[in-house]
């Protein structure tokens, strides 16, 4: 051993969300409940089976 410092952890802050990337995950789940909602009522009027 040479006896040179360990160096500290880094430090894992996250860095705040840009506005983009806000607007990105805002319409992605839109667009995922809006799909989903889509997908019950089809299956309401149109069951899938006998």
């Amino acid at each position: 051993m040479t006896g040179s410092p360990v160096p500290p952890p880094p430090q894992n802050v996250p860095e705040p969300l840009l506005p983009v990337e806000k607007k990105l995950i805002g319409w992605s789940l839109g667009i995922g409940v809006t799909l989903l909602v889509l997908l019950a009522v089809l299956n309401h009027f149109l069951p899938a089976g006998g």
